[in-house]
């Protein structure tokens, strides 16, 4: 990730376009079921919200992305055979339940981490979680560790000495899903939201498989260690 930087960032969007298309319906279906999940519970958070229920509010963000991010283990694992170029075997993620239950456990660990880095410390939080345990998801649905907390520290050896490459790929990553929002920028409504979570449902799709690949790249780079 040095002087083939910027081949390497175009080569996984490159991958997670192809992937995508490639595995149109297994990808977008395990990305409407996870945004569901947490569009749901959003909805409940704001309403509370408003209600000046700041805590009940928090409450279900949290939930909301705790059990999106377990729901999300097949989505992982469709993500990871598409970049593999392999055939998506659609019941493979449902065969085990230690999966999702590791898948669970990191969940929990991921999301009130970023989520106490957007309410406090300017947000600092927030971006070391996703730079530290982002690859959770991967590490989980390729079995490569045993149990959540193993996965969460396969996730940190994976980004050893490479933090400064990994945020400027998960600003690329962050700016290009932001596309999906721009539906929104004519108001909020149900003609806005719906093309935007359909929208999101893509971008988040490329963007998981172009993932996969760095994933692919960075534990072929740890095991040559």
């Amino acid at each position: 990730m040095s002087e083939q930087f910027p081949l390497r960032i175009s080569a996984m969007f490159r991958s997670g376009i192809s992937g995508y298309v490639k595995n149109l319906f297994p990808l977008t279906a395990a990305a409407a079921v996870t945004i569901a999940v947490f569009g749901v519970f959003r909805f409940w958070a704001q309403v509370a919200s408003d209600d000046g229920k700041t805590f009940q509010s928090i409450v279900f963000d949290l939930v909301g992305l705790v059990l999106a991010g377990t729901v999300s283990l097949p989505w992982f694992a469709y993500a990871l055979d598409a970049a593999r170029g392999k055939q998506i075997d659609l019941a493979a993620p449902w065969r085990s339940g230690a999966q999702f239950a590791a898948q669970l456990v990191c969940a929990i660990f991921f999301w009130a981490a970023f989520m106490l880095g957007l309410r406090y410390l300017a947000g600092i939080p927030s971006i070391l979680a996703a730079l530290f345990y982002g690859f959770y998801g991967y590490v989980v649905a390729d079995r490569a560790a045993k149990g959540g907390l193993r996965a969460l520290g396969t996730s940190v050896r994976l980004g050893t000495k490479r933090r400064v490459a990994l945020f400027a790929i998960l600003a690329l990553f962050a700016i290009f899903n932001l596309l999906a929002a721009i539906p929104l920028g004519y108001g909020v409504s149900a003609l806005t939201v719906v093309p935007t979570l359909a929208l999101l449902t893509v971008t988040a799709s490329i963007t998981l498989v172009g993932g996969a690949c760095l994933y692919d790249a960075l534990t072929e780079r740890l095991g040559e260690q």
